[in-house]
């Protein structure tokens, strides 16, 4: 993107939580090394931003997230109210794998 002189990102997500990550770092200590990613990607352009969207007005995500589900991959989740950290596990399956 820099080579092609792009200088300005703005990226919009449904979920609240991954703008509130990025505005209050040190409340999500799981995801330091996602967060200083992010950081280091705003360091590398003019203007970065991040802003919450509605669902509704997601509809590539969910389109995604359907195309997912129907072909099985296996995401990884990480919920910080396990004891087990959220281990990887297939959707729709409560067994981890």
């Amino acid at each position: 993107m820099r080579d092609k002189k792009i200088t300005s990102v703005r990226f919009e997500t449904d979920c609240s939580d991954l703008v509130d990550m990025t505005n209050n770092p040190m409340e999500w200590p799981t995801f330091t090394t996602e967060i200083e990613m992010y950081q280091r990607l705003r360091e590398d352009f003019e203007d970065v931003s991040l802003s919450h969207i509605p669902r509704s007005r997601n509809g590539r995500a969910d389109t995604l997230a359907k195309e997912a589900r129907n072909k099985r991959y296996i995401f990884s989740h990480i919920d910080q109210t396990r004891i087990d950290g959220g281990a990887p596990r297939r959707i729709g399956s409560s067994a981890t794998t």
